[in-house]
């Protein structure tokens, strides 16, 4: 059955078509887990997370509207089911496979660095890491939609739920924290 047309493959999900549902949990499994790994820093939170969110959209396809689209639906489910987890279970992850886990292109150094700039690079990447993953939720779920997923201010804000000042607004402090936490780390001065 060839389905590409989404607004048609939504048609078909809320008339009881499982296939055409498996059709959309194929497209959006991967941004939706990473989303959710962003949030996290799990892979098994956030496989049982994806899977809790495909359910979800699956019992409450046929109340969705055509009026946003599915992506913005459900990456906002996603997030609700990730913050709720996450302060439900207030579990402290462990910063070094948090960071060890996430895609080697973001995290990459450079071949022709030096020994000593690799060792400082490392050292800011770890921190780098555990200062985005001690950002307050707010923070952390504006940050991780539009730093890691690539979306607009204005997309984080159909998924949030807020307006888009809202969403620059989290941005700015967002990063305006991470700066200051990085301070020591990013100085010219800074001796090795």
């Amino acid at each position: 059955m060839e389905m590409d047309d989404e607004s048609q493959l939504i048609l078909k999900a809320q008339e009881g078509n499982v296939e055409a549902f498996m059709f959309l949990v194929k497209k959006y499994e991967q941004p939706v887990f990473r989303l959710v790994y962003h949030l996290t820093g799990d892979r098994e939170d956030a496989a049982d997370l994806t899977q809790e969110t495909m359910l979800k959209a699956f019992r409450a396809i046929k109340e969705f509207k055509l009026k946003s689209s599915f992506h913005t639906w459900l990456h906002r489910i996603a997030v609700n089911l990730a913050l709720n987890f996450l302060k439900k279970n207030r579990i402290q992850k462990n910063q070094q496979e948090y960071l060890d886990n996430i895609k080697n292109e973001e995290l990459e150094l450079s071949v022709f660095s030096s020994p000593e700039e690799t060792s400082i690079s490392e050292e800011l990447r770890v921190n780098l890491g555990k200062a985005i993953e001690e950002l307050p939720l707010v923070y952390k779920s504006t940050f991780s939609l539009v730093v890691f997923q690539g979306m607009s201010h204005s997309e984080a804000a159909k998924v949030l739920g807020c307006s888009e000042n809202t969403v620059s607004w989290r941005m700015h402090e967002a990063r305006r924290r991470l700066r200051e936490r990085l301070k020591p780390f990013l100085s010219l001065d800074r001796e090795a």
